[in-house]
């Protein structure tokens, strides 16, 4: 028999954890594709090792998905229903009747009718609980539910490309336009059929959310669900990585024998450790994080306290040099690191349809999880190698600012809008977020949008890191490559005050005002509306970038703007590049 080439598309491992995951829609050469679920695959790539990723989400370990040979990563064609191409035909059939192995492979779908290539259908539905299904075309046809199965065509009338030139008909003699075929309003009624396509063997989940039409490609479609952590000492080490390769035996072991099996292991594996160095390590690694607060917090000691021993133990994945601060900058800035070797663990979850999850949520509801596997439990992820600049505000200026009355009444109001955008979401976060989580973000997308101009990276490669919570206040910009040994230097070398003063700057004068003044301006948090001053002219970022969804911003707490001079952290910033100016 003949062999035929089955590579339908390719992807890079970043795109399949950030963009193209299982569950979502990708346009193939020849078909629009979902990939399957993790269990359906049978090949992974290079195996990653990070305790404290794994221990939050109860894997053994990740894996790099493989993207470099025939057949790495199996998809099914989606939609199912396909529209000919040939303009005197139209036939808009389902693609798995009579499907043809063989015939895909050479030719992809083709018209049952002319055998002239078929193209996927534009029209889609999902729901807020993640399934995805064809468009209901026989209800749409005979504007409700029919008995009648006869064989559908679409054609367009006039020259416009709008849904209202577009016509499906039926052979027994109904037709409809799709004008309002992307309108929920149109679907009142209809119930989810509760299919997930990139679970092709699954039973369809009973799904009472009402339908939601939508075109494949619309953004909200797919949104991938990601944990990701900045490799630190100690626990990239090398007795670390060990334990985490041993981790199932040792688990084995001590379930049935307890303390006397994993003396067992330590003296087959471990020996070339001290014993007190692999106990304390192996309890370390066996008490299970509970909340993604608490990576972001060992992350942070580790940043602001990398001359330690126990954090410079390890420089291959983590090094940092901390910048001398002025005194003018003390006020508002404890430190400044540069951190010219970074390494991030990025790592798939799962994926929400209709919503952008929260990336701090421990607990969010209508996410479809991967399947971790049975004998032993992974999820695909990727290392991403770079460079980061970190700075830390000063505690004490903040508390001063937070208990101003204006500020005091704002941090208020964030607190309370953010509690019910999560609660209209179903979200469960442990950390509310406050004036001072607005403040760091905001001045995190300011420094972006400045520094892409003077780094050679693009707004979009660089990426904001978020630390808030008791006693952390704190931002890390980085950016890396998840395909190389790391990045050229280009936003490290910002990070020296000389660098980073002017760029702050520019970036606070930029931000006092904006070409959306007065709308913008007059923006207040408010009900699920979690943002304050801030627009995608002044403060929004690329979403790729961007750590919350471009939410919780207000530069009215960062610089002065008009009517609100007296709530910005930052109340006599030019103080700032005056004193520069003179001492430089």
């Amino acid at each position: 028999m003949a062999q035929y080439n089955n590579k339908l598309g390719e992807l890079r491992p970043n795109q399949i954890i950030t963009t193209f995951g299982p569950g979502a829609i990708i346009d193939a050469v020849k078909d629009s594709v979902t990939m399957l679920d993790t269990n359906y695959w049978t090949e992974k790539g290079k195996k990653i090792i990070d305790g404290r990723l794994a221990s939050y989400l109860g894997v053994d370990c990740f894996y790099m998905p493989r993207s470099s040979h025939f057949g790495d990563v199996p998809v099914t064609t989606f939609p199912y229903f396909h529209v000919c191409s040939n303009t005197r035909c139209g036939r808009l059939f389902d693609a798995r009747t009579n499907f043809d192995l063989e015939r895909y492979l050479r030719f992809g779908i083709t018209c049952p009718v002319c055998h002239k290539p078929a193209y996927p259908s534009r029209f889609i539905t999902i729901c807020e609980d993640g399934h995805m299904s064809d468009f209901p075309w026989h209800w749409w046809v005979h504007k409700g539910n029919t008995t009648c199965n006869g064989t559908l065509k679409m054609f367009s009338i006039g020259n416009t490309s709008t849904l209202a030139d577009m016509w499906v008909e039926c052979s027994c003699g109904a037709k409809r336009s799709m004008s309002g075929a992307t309108q929920k309003d149109n679907f009142e009624g209809l119930s989810c059929p509760g299919h997930h396509p990139f679970r092709p063997h699954a039973k369809r989940d009973k799904c009472k959310k009402g339908l939601i039409p939508s075109q494949r490609g619309a953004s909200n479609v797919y949104f991938s669900v990601t944990r990701s952590a900045i490799s630190i000492p100690p626990w990239i080490n090398p007795l670390y990585n060990l334990i985490d390769e041993h981790l199932r035996v040792i688990e084995e072991f001590k379930d049935l024998l307890g303390d006397e099996g994993v003396t067992k292991i330590y003296e087959k594996y471990f020996s070339g450790y001290p014993r007190e160095e692999f106990d304390a390590a192996l309890t370390r690694r066996l008490n299970n994080i509970q909340e993604f607060t608490e990576i972001k917090r060992m992350e942070y000691d580790a940043i602001t306290h990398h001359n330690d021993p126990v954090y410079a133990s390890n420089k291959k994945h983590f090094k940092a040099e901390e910048e001398s601060l002025p005194e003018y900058l003390k006020k508002y800035f404890s430190r400044m690191i540069r951190i010219t070797r970074l390494r991030e663990v990025k790592v798939l979850l799962g994926f929400t349809r209709v919503d952008a999850p929260d990336p701090d949520a421990d607990e969010q509801a209508n996410i479809v999880y991967l399947h971790k596997g049975k004998n032993e439990r992974w999820l695909p992820a990727v290392e991403i190698n770079g460079e980061g600049i970190f700075i830390e505000f000063n505690q004490t200026t903040i508390k001063e600012w937070l208990n101003l009355t204006e500020v005091r009444a704002f941090s208020q109001r964030y607190a309370e809008s953010y509690k019910e955008f999560c609660a209209s979401r179903e979200w469960n976060v442990t950390v509310l977020r406050n004036a001072v989580y607005v403040l760091l973000h905001t001045f995190s997308h300011l420094l972006i949008k400045q520094m892409s101009m003077s780094s050679g990276y693009s707004s979009s490669a660089i990426r904001e890191r978020i630390y808030f919570g008791d006693n952390m206040a704190g931002i890390l910009l980085y950016t890396g490559s998840p395909d190389k040994e790391g990045s050229l230097g280009g936003l490290v070398e910002l990070g020296s005050v000389k660098k980073m003063v002017p760029i702050m700057r520019d970036a606070f004068q930029e931000a006092l005002l904006c070409t959306n003044d007065p709308e913008c301006l007059h923006n207040a948090p408010a009900a699920a509306n979690s943002n304050g001053a801030a627009c995608h002219s002044c403060c929004m970022i690329s979403e790729t970038a961007c750590e919350n969804g471009n939410r919780m911003l207000d530069r009215g707490l960062v610089v002065p703007i008009a009517e609100r001079e007296n709530n910005a952290f930052l109340r006599n910033w030019w103080k700032i590049y005056v004193n520069w100016k003179c001492k430089s």
